[in-house]
């Protein structure tokens, strides 16, 4: 952990593979480290995987606000693919609220479609992103209406 306490520079990735590599562990003290970090960093989406392997119920309101508050297209898509990680290893109707945030913001047809499988896994797919994805651009996603 004390590799990714670091300062984070484009010439020394250890912090980015220390991050990584605390995805896949599980502690009180990790997470503790992480809601630190997303709470008091500059840029929290740098630390955000490391709930993959740390999340717990009610976690889902801070994701909600992240994406309430983001709105850069490209930080936008960098949260789909962090959600779409937590919500994959972690099973829970609380991903509806983060993820319709972030889909109703994107217009990644890569991303869309990860969102819209792991709603419907966790039988939360809204009635309204059920109608819109007919129209999907994405044969993939249309045929998940199915």
């Amino acid at each position: 952990m004390d590799f990714a306490k670091q300062k984070r520079t484009s010439k020394n990735r250890i912090v980015e593979y220390a991050i990584n590599a605390l995805k896949h562990l599980k502690s009180k003290d990790i997470r503790n480290f992480v809601l630190d970090k997303i709470n008091n960093s500059k840029n929290l989406i740098d630390y955000l995987e490391i709930l993959v392997s740390n999340y717990k119920s009610g976690d889902s309101a801070l994701l909600s606000e992240i994406a309430n508050k983001t709105n850069s297209e490209h930080k936008i898509e960098q949260l789909a693919g962090i959600y779409s990680e937590i919500y994959k290893a972690n099973k829970t109707k609380e991903c509806k609220e983060p993820l319709e945030i972030l889909y109703n913001k994107m217009n990644c047809a890569i991303h869309r479609k990860g969102i819209v499988e792991i709603l419907i896994e966790n039988k939360v797919l809204s009635d309204k992103i059920k109608s819109e994805i007919k129209f999907d651009c994405d044969l993939e996603t249309r045929k998940l209406t199915k």
